[in-house]
């Protein structure tokens, strides 16, 4: 049981560790976040154009990326396929959760609406929203389609994408392809804190949008703390981590694939395994060993298995539901006998993935939900990305006067209550013609 932390939860308590559970934030980073912010604020292209140069390329000579870039993108047919199939299965996912939502409610133009007697609501999507794609050490094709499917299907006219560029100053071919896939307005080669910073804003170049959403490190979600009130915000999204529930019926082998797949990011990712079964669960720790020998970022992978994860044995299967609830992991995987049947107690999890031919990955990448799902245990009150972030809910009343005339006497009263007097003077004042 080396590769990780180990608590025996049937005789240490281990709630008060998981409970502590945060974002990640210390003074350094939010420093950092301010200045760059600031810096975006007051001088706009130039200070994305120096901070995308300092960080990303010496190269980039533009963060538009031109008509010419993402027509010339071109990636191998089963890339090509690939990226169609996540497409057609994340937009018709999220059609249906559209049409389940707004189930009942009356079309009006691109609206949706009910009301009774005197009373109503009308659900209208954003204007604009602002998709922040991770880059760096990585290349997130799926973030393209995750975030700005949503955005679409919700009916936001105007969707942007910022993403960083690489090494050479381009975007890789497959986020090329993915841009012009989602019909995405336009794209900029901006990363970390100063795209989010410039959605908030607006630059010469970048438009300031109504809401941002998108995963990013540690820089990204400071950015979203800071400017909370300035912008809509999809709230914490990263670094990743995931919980693996198992008992003695689990494939330990598929159990630890599962729990390497959300840690290949980075070393800052969280891995939990939490197992009613002693033996199952060394049998776990003992196929993590095997499969990360060898592995493209076994010494990341290493690094956040000694430092950001637990493997936690529980009494029994109460109480590993309680443990899961307690880490309120992004990613839940649930491998056990009848999975189906724990779903109503599991109270925090982004995503759960079901049984044992339910992987991870396949959640990443083509099952249809947004893969953009909360973290640091903000899953006891957020949701993953879906079409209603991208909608507001406004509520519109038309009162007729026989029907003022019947509410003015509460209306008084609460005046008086309240201290208002002038509050009151606005319903009363109409009874005077």
């Amino acid at each position: 049981m080396s590769l990780t932390t180990f608590i025996d939860a049937r005789i240490t308590d281990p709630f008060p560790r998981l409970n502590s559970r945060q974002a990640d934030r210390d003074e350094q980073t939010e420093l950092i976040v301010a200045q760059i912010i600031d810096d975006v604020r007051k001088r706009g292209d130039a200070a994305l154009l120096e901070s995308g140069r300092r960080f990303d390329s010496s190269a980039l000579n533009s963060i538009l990326v031109t008509e010419e870039e993402l027509a010339s993108a071109e990636i191998p047919e089963r890339h090509l396929r690939a990226l169609q199939l996540a497409l057609h299965r994340v937009q018709e996912f999220h059609t249906l959760q559209l049409a389940h939502f707004t189930q009942g409610l009356e079309p009006q133009g691109k609206s949706f609406g009910w009301s009774h007697n005197h009373v109503g609501q009308k659900v209208a999507p954003l204007q604009s929203a602002g998709v922040y794609v991770p880059g760096g050490k990585a290349t997130y094709p799926s973030s393209v389609l995750m975030n700005s499917i949503p955005a679409k299907v919700a009916g936001v006219v105007d969707r942007y994408v910022a993403t960083p560029c690489r090494s050479d100053g381009t975007l890789a071919p497959s986020v090329l392809t993915a841009l012009r896939l989602t019909d995405t307005r336009k794209a900029f080669k901006v990363g970390g804190a100063s795209a989010v910073a410039a959605f908030a804003f607006g630059t010469e170049t970048v438009p300031r949008v109504d809401k941002i959403v998108g995963p990013g490190n540690r820089f990204v979600n400071e950015a979203k703390r800071q400017l909370w009130g300035k912008v809509g915000l999809d709230g914490y999204a990263g670094p990743s981590e995931v919980c693996v529930l198992v008992d003695d019926s689990a494939d330990a082998e598929w159990a630890a694939a599962d729990l390497l797949t959300q840690i290949e990011h980075s070393e800052d990712n969280a891995a939990f395994l939490v197992s009613t079964d002693e033996a199952k669960l060394k049998q776990v720790l003992a196929a993590t060993e095997r499969q990360l020998v060898g592995a493209a970022c076994e010494n990341s992978m290493r690094t956040a298995l000694a430092n950001e994860s637990l493997a936690i044995l529980a009494a029994d299967l109460s109480q590993a539901i309680d443990i899961v609830n307690a880490i309120a992991p992004e990613h839940l995987t649930v491998s056990i006998r009848n999975p189906e049947g724990i779903v109503d107690r599991i109270q925090n999890a982004g995503c759960i993935l079901l049984g044992d031919f339910t992987p991870e990955c396949a959640g990443d990448f083509v099952l249809g939900p947004s893969h953009t799902l909360p973290t640091a245990r903000a899953a006891r009150f957020g949701s993953p990305v879906n079409v209603l972030d991208f909608l507001k809910v406004q509520s519109v009343s038309y009162l007729k006067p026989d029907q003022l005339l019947d509410l003015i006497p509460a209306i008084e009263a609460f005046g008086e209550m309240e201290g208002f007097p002038t509050h009151a003077r606005g319903a009363s004042i109409r009874l005077a013609r």
